[in-house]
């Protein structure tokens, strides 16, 4: 039995950890992938107090390395179900339990769900620039999206791919100032707007898209930058949440059901930054800390 156990290890879940240890908990972190979560796509990271700037790779090495300097690690293994009125959780190696549970599974990557998406995954089409982009060097490329994940991708590749072509499905990009005047200034970059991509074509590997325009544009690789949705479908059911999957909970982090928390980008709220997230593994584990101590 556990004093707490933590479903994430991104931002989020790693910063509860880190809280969680501080307080003297007897804690556990499953994940089902990589410590780090969303930030390891990350190129760069510009926008977290006190560092101005660190790769996503990096920011997440460095915030396992301080859980483990307080004795924390993660276990990798996905969760199956969670049981929120017995406080247990499930992966393919067993069942645990705790006496309270902080949920931080964070949010996965939305797909175009166009003809040849599927079937050229993982040759040419990718979902992240950071892990993939450098195959590309050379060659011609498109980024399907028209916000801050499409701007950063697009700039992390500029470096060594011939071209760059963004795909703005409306008449405007909506990132930030900052990445706008920065993608300006690269050369090899150009945006296309108010066109979405129809289908992906190629045979052994991406060779064109489609556009809506009827516009067919040859291509080596299409990467996919249109945004997150939530991850919550383990859940099922077991908790409050909103019509596209989010965890109710206000700024406690408490949510429907009594000792489960939610923290991170997977909770109800407006602002989602690695800082938010961070702050929210905070509260749920000094929540969590304080629900132990009472029982």
């Amino acid at each position: 039995m556990y004093d707490v156990i933590i479903v994430g290890a991104g931002p989020a879940g790693l910063s509860a950890g880190i809280y969680a240890i501080r307080a003297g908990m007897d804690t556990l972190i499953l994940d089902k992938s990589v410590w780090g979560g969303q930030t390891v796509l990350s190129a760069e990271i510009e926008n977290y107090p006190a560092v101005p700037s660190v790769t996503g790779p990096d920011f997440a090495q460095r915030m396992y390395e301080q859980l483990v300097e307080l004795g924390g690690s993660v276990r990798l293994e996905e969760v199956t179900d969670i049981d929120t009125e017995k406080r247990s959780v499930t992966t393919a190696n067993g069942v645990y339990r705790a006496k309270t549970v902080i949920i931080a599974a964070g949010l996965r990557r939305r797909t175009l769900g166009c003809k040849g998406e599927t079937e050229l995954t993982g040759r040419g089409v990718s979902y992240c620039a950071v892990c993939d982009g450098r195959f590309f060097t050379g060659k011609d490329v498109v980024v399907a999206g028209g916000g801050n994940t499409a701007l950063e991708d697009a700039l992390f590749m500029s470096s060594y791919c011939r071209g760059i072509t963004i795909l703005c499905r409306s008449d405007r990009m909506k990132g930030e100032e900052a990445l706008k005047e920065s993608v300006s200034k690269r050369e090899n970059i150009r945006i296309l707007y108010n066109v979405r991509i129809e289908e992906i074509q190629g045979r052994e590997a991406v060779e064109a898209v489609l556009l809506s325009d009827g516009t067919v544009l040859k291509t080596s690789a299409v990467f996919i930058a249109i945004g997150y949705e939530a991850d919550s479908a383990f859940l099922k059911g077991q908790l409050q949440v909103t019509g596209d999957g989010y965890v109710v909970a206000g700024e406690d982090c408490h949510t429907s059901a009594e000792g489960v928390f939610i923290a991170g980008d997977l909770r109800t709220k407006k602002v989602r930054q690695i800082v938010t997230a961070a702050a929210d593994g905070a509260v749920a584990a000094l929540g969590a800390a304080d629900l132990v101590l009472k029982m």
